[in-house]
């Protein structure tokens, strides 16, 4: 019987070791967050949103600081908590560089062809600018000023502007934009 006894353990000492090496970490995985208030909900045709800026003559970007017509969008948020009292804006994207004698203005987001590159056909000296309802300009990667919330609001919306600005003599080509956007909430 003792002759089993230690056969038995000499047997689960043999399998924990086994199991042991099996079982040897070969990486790390974290998992972050934390638990918040919902602060507002994007509505989901604010989260992909198309703006159309239309065709725009070249004559009429000639000469830098020239500008196209203004087209209004917005994002709209639903279900606001009542902690929720402001909110800025973040539109990421690239500053449109200019070209020859162009000039540089760093509030305006590049512009590229249908195929998200800067080559190809797309327009060169211009850029888009977004500025807020209060007409302050927006400029990429960089937080707008704190916009007034409603607390509770069922809906609400936060207004922007987007148009065409030239940075000097703007040739033709396709001048679209994507801009991923964050919205911080105080």
């Amino acid at each position: 019987m003792s002759t089993n006894k230690t056969a038995l353990l000499i047997a689960l000492s043999l399998a924990s070791a086994a199991s042991t090496s099996a079982m040897a970490a070969d990486g790390k995985i974290n998992f972050t967050g934390k638990i918040t208030d919902a602060p507002c909900t994007v509505s989901i045709p604010s989260q992909n949103r198309d703006v159309t800026l239309g065709n725009v003559p070249s004559s009429q970007m000639a000469t830098a600081g020239a500008k196209s017509e203004s087209k209004q969008f917005q994002v709209d948020l639903l279900n606001c908590s009542a902690t929720v009292k402001s909110a800025s804006i973040t539109f990421g994207g690239s500053v449109a560089t200019p070209s020859g004698a162009g000039v540089a203005d760093p509030t305006l987001f590049a512009v590229n062809s249908p195929d998200g590159s800067a080559t190809g056909t797309t327009a060169s000296n211009v850029g888009i600018e977004i500025s807020d309802s209060a007409g302050a300009m927006l400029s990429p990667n960089k937080a707008s000023a704190a916009m007034t919330l409603t607390p509770k609001a069922a809906s609400q919306s936060l207004y922007f502007n987007a148009r065409y600005k030239s940075l000097g003599t703007a040739t033709t080509g396709d001048a679209n934009a994507t801009t991923d956007f964050t919205i911080a909430y105080q």
